[in-house]
């Protein structure tokens, strides 16, 4: 069997190899003359190649070679040189491609189409044997035999279809792979230069590129249309025709979240946009996952905690004014019920709890006044400085120290201003309806102030003073950031206690190895 054929060549792919066999005496089948070359390619494709093809034996075994010929610009003399670069070899056993460009106006002509990747060989089954061909026509019909994927003309430059030339690109990511080998099977392995990848595999790979392709289709048609109707319609007409949005695919939220190991790349953005999906999906969480809205409300609390820690520790370290430990407060009530051992709220801020005279003057303004949730006794916090002092440096006698006069000043302020809400608490009443409720029957009064002192001395000097008032309670700044620290504390440890839910989240999935069809394509990338 030793038959010429000659025959031109389709689309873009790219690959070239060395022309090293054991056959005896091989001789290109290539046109006699130029003039028969020149006449051929007369009327070529220009996107096709021009292909001979060979018989020969090699180490006792039948084997069918084909070449691609063409011109190329020599890159030390830029002048154009006729070169044959080996296409493909036939066995029984295996058809191994040397994909290469098949553009002539490429720069890359005859090079290889992919790079480094420069054979994609294709096992045959055992019971089914490549038949060797006889003519570059009877090659092109072999070509049907290989899996969908694949180029079915060896005028174009064989290799795969160019949607699938991601296989390659893949491939290509491990240094060192110059062999592709599709065999028998679903494995995927690699012993350098060889990639060997299952034929099985091989296909889901390109079904999951070709759902991906057309999911991606699809969304870019539908919102081709909405950009189209949006611009007309309701742009002319929005009354009469409201702004369309695209419909958001059931889980595509979840599969996105199922990212985070991978693509921890969100922005502040994406997290407000989830937050609104879960406060309007709340309910529907409560009833179905009532366990994860609760872990997601614990999370969120301590979260939250935390950063109020943080900001609190900041301000604590630097001298700032009560205006400004004010607005911090006001921002954060919550900090101001741990003073209390009953929940309350806060009533207002600022607020006028005394008379003036007619004049406009003797005006009593306490920072805080809070009410019992339960009862709507009123209580009030005054609000002074950390840097306030609490005791005298200098001991009064032994080690006492005598209470310094910023604290004793506070104590008196507070219950002075209690003293002019129990007067005029009733004008009051009257005068303004949201008070209606409001008790004074037992006015609690708060003092925050200074932080402790460093030595046992003084503050055993100050919890000698402080806790012999049954009037006004005082509270450092330190302790009440304390007391933060440890309601974190607690959260920490209690959302452990919640219920997993990542077995029930489990079972949501597909049992089997890759689910259904989108969920295979998925997987694989």
């Amino acid at each position: 069997m030793n038959k010429k054929t000659t025959a031109p060549f389709d689309a873009p792919n790219d690959f070239d190899w060395d022309l090293d066999n054991d056959s005896e005496n091989i001789e290109l089948n290539q046109p006699d003359d130029d003039s028969e070359r020149e006449e051929v390619g007369r009327n070529r494709d220009p996107n096709a190649l021009f292909v001979t093809l060979q018989s020969f034996i090699a180490n006792g075994e039948d084997c069918v070679e084909l070449y691609a010929n063409g011109e190329t610009r020599s890159f030390e003399t830029k002048e154009k040189v006729k070169r044959t670069v080996l296409l493909a070899r036939v066995t029984r056993r295996e058809l191994s491609m040397r994909p290469l460009v098949a553009a002539s106006d490429r720069h890359e002509f005859l090079e290889p189409k992919y790079k480094e990747l420069t054979s994609i060989t294709v096992v045959a089954e055992d019971n089914k044997p490549w038949v060797l061909p006889e003519s570059v026509e009877d090659f092109d019909g072999m070509l049907q035999r290989l899996p969908t994927g694949f180029g079915r003309h060896a005028k174009y430059g064989l290799g795969l279809k160019w949607e699938y030339r991601l296989i390659p690109e893949a491939v290509l990511e491990l240094v060192g792979v110059t062999q592709l080998v599709i065999e028998p099977g679903d494995g995927a392995s690699v012993e350098l230069p060889v990639f060997r990848l299952g034929v099985d595999r091989f296909t889901s790979i390109r079904q999951a590129i070709d759902t991906i392709t057309g999911r991606a289709s699809g969304i870019s048609l539908r919102d081709r249309r909405l950009a189209a109707y949006n611009a007309t319609l309701h742009a002319a007409l929005p009354d009469k025709f409201a702004r369309r949005f695209p419909i958001v695919k059931p889980g595509e939220i979840y599969d996105l979240v199922q990212l985070r190991g991978r693509h921890p790349s969100r922005t502040a953005k994406d997290g407000l946009a989830a937050a609104q999906v879960v406060r309007e999906d709340a309910e529907k969480i409560a009833a179905e996952r009532p366990s994860e809205l609760l872990r997601l409300k614990a999370v969120i609390e301590q979260v939250t905690l935390k950063e109020l820690i943080g900001k609190f520790e900041d301000m604590l370290s630097k001298k700032l004014p009560e205006p400004k430990w004010q607005a911090f407060l006001k921002a954060n009530p919550f900090i101001l019920g741990l003073a209390f051992p009953f929940p309350v709220f806060l009533f207002q801020d600022q607020a006028n709890v005394g008379g003036t005279t007619i004049r406009g003057e003797g005006e009593s303004i306490v920072d805080f006044l809070m009410a019992q949730r339960f009862t709507g006794n009123l209580a009030l916090i005054e609000i002074k400085r950390p840097s306030a002092g609490l005791v005298d440096a200098k001991p009064y006698r032994g080690d006492l120290h005598a209470p310094h006069k910023d604290l004793t000043a506070s104590m008196a302020q507070v219950l002075d201003q209690r003293s002019q809400l129990l007067h005029y608490f009733a004008s009051k009443v009257s005068q303004d309806k949201s008070m209606e409720g409001m008790r004074v029957s037992s006015v609690n009064c708060i003092v925050i102030v200074g932080t402790l002192p460093t030595e046992l001395a003084q503050t055993r000097s100050l919890d000698l003073f402080r806790h012999s008032s049954k009037d006004v309670a005082v509270i450092t700044f330190d302790e009440l950031l304390e007391k933060l620290k440890q309601l974190h504390r607690l959260m920490s440890a209690g959302e452990r206690a919640f219920p997993e839910a990542a077995a029930s989240d489990e079972s949501d999935g597909p049992t089997g190895e890759f689910g259904d069809e989108d969920e295979v394509h998925d997987d694989l990338f």
